[in-house]
């Protein structure tokens, strides 16, 4: 098998090698522009949903006299929080995995249009 991939390697030629990387990268390129046109962010203050916004959208809101949120570059995070230990303030900017702010109940969940399924469950 080793064999066989290196007799392959060796009849490449410089131009195959460039058209392959250019497919790989241009199909990377356009999956996550995709996946981030389709990502929005669900806001949920005191077990109620407080907004909905998109992530490809960069804005600044301030969700209470507590809490303020930020989405930039297709992500977001908590940039202001008055908790005492502030682990929401710290986990920083994502995009996937929920934020979580217990003390002020606080809840940033991401979701895609094309499978509307919740992450934390009541």
């Amino acid at each position: 098998m080793a064999a066989l991939f290196k007799s392959y390697l060796k009849s490449m030629s410089i131009s195959d090698l460039i058209l392959i990387l250019l497919c790989l990268f241009a199909s990377s390129y356009l999956w996550t522009r995709q996946e981030q046109k389709d990502a929005y962010l669900v806001v949920y203050k005191d077990d109620q949903i407080f907004g909905e916004y998109l992530l490809s959208e960069d804005i600044q809101l301030v969700i209470d006299e507590h809490n303020s949120i930020e989405i930039k570059d297709g992500k977001a995070r908590i940039s202001y929080s008055d908790c005492p230990d502030k682990r929401c303030v710290k986990q920083g900017f994502n995009n996937n995995m929920p934020i979580i702010c217990l003390p002020n109940r606080l809840v940033l969940e991401f979701r895609r249009k094309d499978g509307d399924h919740r992450l934390i469950l009541q």
